[in-house]
């Protein structure tokens, strides 16, 4: 008995409009198209956006190598699928699949252009409209009229050689001149992540005139220390390095390192970035962070970064996507990263509890925190309670400075009205604020009296040394030594 076969070639405009939704965000498309740029050995890149009286249009220029149709180059540059993702391909290749500028392009608007010249060649135009594919239900190009595009036919005519991406039809665009310059601020961030080692390297990424600048997750410098350096034990193509990140109030000792300190709390927040930063030749594919189910993001952890950089031949093995967002960790990885992870966190909890400063270990630190943190399993909830017994109340107490009765009632009513619920939305909102406030350099003058008053009474049975390291347990008072040195000493 022979074999039967079918011809199960796809209905153009069903496909095409399919591919319409598969997951891209305007700036991931647009990412993408900068990807063929960086391929394509472009040094100068841009975007812009151009409301045009409520019909808004996209372009994307730049110097790369271009396109001419010798056998069929630009054509082939449009089909879905134009490279074998299996095929061996040079180290600095950005692309993968062959789909990138088709489905990025097209997840945005209806009509993509390509308007593109290469070195020896006369400058070429094709369209791909889904609407005239509709229409003709067949898999068509259409030309370009020169005169409709004239602007673009003249910036290339002044390069070598180059590419211009045009979107019309950008049914998916904002639909106010406002909502789009919003827009360019999103995207500018967004990219300013995601490529900033070629940003570092030289290429020009700019948005209409406005020249994006790098902006790395992990703050180089005095920012964040290196914590580890390893290669993946069972792949040596891919490489891990942990940071741990300075502590936030360290970021606001001058102007610069304000500004440095904000520039790196894009997206969600600086407690939100923590998490693991995958490369791919270069280029971020997880720009937002995140520890992609290893662990939870939580505030122990939110001076940790990992990053893991991998080369382009090991993309089937991190399960690189179409969009290239999302790589997924290989399992035979897992554990030696979350092992890795495990370590860093360690590193940036005591970061945070210290405030990247040494607090003296020699002596106990039993009732060196003023609240206690009750676990109420009846009601299966935490509460916060002042700790009546801590040494700073117990120096106010000895000292008649406060009755005891009276002070355990003022106590016990700030720890039943502690306003937990703007507590925890504040710190959603921004968790570093909380930090700013806790870790102070300077006592106020009423720190200080407290202070002088616990460091007398120790004294009646301790050395002054002793006394002025047993009061070092405590906070606020570890985080202001030098202060506390010139005023007790």
């Amino acid at each position: 008995m022979g074999i039967d076969t079918f011809d199960f070639t796809p209905d153009p405009i069903s496909l095409l409009e399919s591919n319409r939704n598969l997951g891209y965000s305007i700036e991931e498309a647009i990412s993408d198209l900068i990807d063929n740029s960086i391929s394509a050995k472009a040094t100068n890149i841009s975007y812009e956006i151009h409301p045009n009286n409520g019909q808004p249009y996209f372009l994307l220029k730049d110097n790369g190598l271009g396109m001419s149709n010798a056998d069929n180059e630009l054509v082939d540059s449009f089909r879905l699928g134009s490279k074998n993702p299996l095929e061996e391909r040079d180290p600095s290749d950005l692309g993968r699949f062959g789909f990138g500028m088709k489905t990025a392009s097209l997840s945005q608007a209806r009509i993509l252009t390509v308007i593109t010249k290469k070195k020896g060649y006369n400058t070429l135009a094709f369209s791909l409209d889904l609407n005239f594919i509709r229409d003709k239900g067949k898999w068509l190009l259409r030309t370009v009229d020169d005169d409709l595009f004239e602007a673009e036919f003249d910036y290339l005519s002044n390069l070598d050689s180059g590419t211009i991406i045009r979107w019309d039809d950008w049914d998916r665009a904002p639909n106010s001149e406002d909502d789009l310059l919003a827009l360019n601020s999103q995207i500018n961030d967004y990219l300013s992540v995601c490529f900033h080692r070629f940003i570092e390297k030289g290429i020009s990424i700019c948005c209409h005139d406005y020249s994006l600048e790098s902006c790395s997750p992990i703050p180089f410098g005095e920012g964040a220390s290196q914590f580890s350096k390893i290669p993946l034990a069972k792949n040596n193509k891919a490489k891990q390095t942990s940071y741990i990140l300075q502590h936030p109030k360290n970021w606001e000792e001058d102007y610069e390192n304000i500004s440095r300190f904000n520039s790196f709390r894009l997206f969600d927040g600086f407690e939100r970035q923590q998490g693991i930063y995958i490369y791919r030749c270069d280029r971020l594919l997880t720009p937002r962070g995140g520890w992609l189910g290893l662990i939870k993001k939580g505030n122990a952890a939110k001076l940790a970064r990992v990053v893991i950089d991998y080369p382009n031949d090991a993309d089937a093995l991190w399960s690189l996507d179409v969009t290239k967002t999302n790589a997924s960790i290989p399992y035979e990885f897992k554990r030696e990263i979350t092992k890795l992870i495990d370590t860093t966190k360690k590193g940036s909890v005591r970061k945070i509890v210290r405030g990247n400063r040494n607090v003296n270990r020699s002596l106990s630190l039993n009732h060196s925190n003023i609240w206690k943190i009750s676990d109420d399993r009846e009601f299966n909830s935490y509460k916060y309670l002042v700790d009546t017994d801590h040494p700073i109340f117990r120096g106010l107490i000895d000292e008649k400075k406060i009755k005891e009765k009276d002070l355990k009632f003022l106590l016990k009513l700030i720890s039943e009205n502690l306003p937990v619920a703007k507590i925890i939305d504040n710190n959603d909102r921004d968790p570093s604020k909380h930090d700013r406030m806790l870790f102070q350099n300077k006592l106020s003058e009423t720190d200080l009296e407290i202070a002088k008053i616990l460091f007398q009474n120790q004294m009646k049975t301790d050395t002054k040394a002793v006394a002025f390291s047993w009061l070092l347990n405590f906070e606020p008072y570890c985080y202001c030594e030098e202060q506390l040195k010139k005023e007790l000493l």
